[in-house]
């Protein structure tokens, strides 16, 4: 099962090693979603990998409790997702959902897409077949934010998009 441990923004790669090093046990995974998107730095394009969830890490055990002990013995704020007093694992549906943004990588990687009048299209990429989801677009910045139920609620999540084309409504 998925949990996802929460962990101070900014430090999700560092604490992310840590586990992996420290206390992550034979069969079990960590790893921080995360998302690409191109960005012009002084005149260039460079790909840019930001958190997909800042301030969450993902662990996958069978030993919840095992983990929160674990986690215990670290020297940095980790906290597990709980409901009332139980560690909460996200969902089948959310665990789907998140493999369908992020793959085998882990990375959301950036979605290819055009506008037609009000309606997008994404032709290639995690969020192809997630057209309703966007709620809103930044051509400027090549991101989509997506509202997805995650975690225990409604969530908007930035995902990469690169609009490559604007048409006129077709009749």
């Amino acid at each position: 099962m998925w949990y996802v441990v929460q962990v101070r923004t900014g430090d999700e790669r560092k604490i992310s090693e840590r586990f992996q090093h420290e206390i992550k046990a034979d069969g079990e995974d960590v790893f921080v979603p995360m998302f690409e998107r191109r960005k012009n730095i002084k005149g260039r394009w460079t790909k840019e990998i930001k958190p997909l969830f800042p301030g969450y890490i993902f662990f996958q055990t069978e030993d919840a409790k095992g983990l929160h002990l674990r986690l215990k013995k670290m020297d940095a704020f980790t906290k597990i997702l709980m409901t009332g007093s139980e560690y909460t694992p996200i969902s089948s549906e959310e665990e789907m959902f998140l493999h369908q943004l992020i793959g085998d990588d882990y990375i959301a990687q950036e979605s290819i897409g055009v506008i037609e009048g009000d309606k997008v299209i994404v032709m290639r990429g995690p969020l192809h077949g997630l057209e309703g989801s966007i709620v809103k677009i930044n051509r400027h910045k090549r991101i989509a934010i997506i509202k997805a139920d995650f975690m225990g609620g409604p969530r908007e999540i930035k995902v990469g998009l690169e609009i490559i084309d604007k048409k006129p409504a077709t009749a």
